[in-house]
């Protein structure tokens, strides 16, 4: 899991592996290899992984965020669906409940 969310952090900053790699002073491969549970990242290296997405070793490692970090996605999530429930509100056919939007979105972020 820890690898999934290294991916999917790295992916919605916009970053390739090289970038990542780049940015951590490590190799390309060794950013591929953490994402694919094949190596373990090092206490220090968690720390920079952290750093460099803005996020807390514990959501690394947990997927739980700190509860700054949880404030934040929750603002994050309430914004998003308040956007998408007034592009859904302009369809003719009935929009979404706030429900099924809240669902919807939680089933999105599972994704790796």
């Amino acid at each position: 899991m820890l690898g999934a969310r290294i991916a999917a952090l790295r992916r919605q900053a916009g970053m390739n592996q090289g970038e990542l790699a780049k940015k951590l002073g490590i190799s390309p491969s060794a950013v591929g290899m953490y994402e694919q549970g094949r190596r373990e990242p090092s206490a220090e290296m968690l720390v920079r992984l952290a750093d460099a997405f803005s996020v807390s070793t514990d959501f690394l490692l947990t997927g739980s965020p700190a509860p700054p970090e949880r404030e934040r996605l929750e603002a994050l999530l309430s914004h998003a669906l308040a956007g998408a429930e007034q592009q859904l509100s302009r369809r003719r056919e009935p929009p979404f409940t706030g429900e099924e939007l809240t669902l919807l979105l939680s089933a999105l972020l599972r994704c790796p």
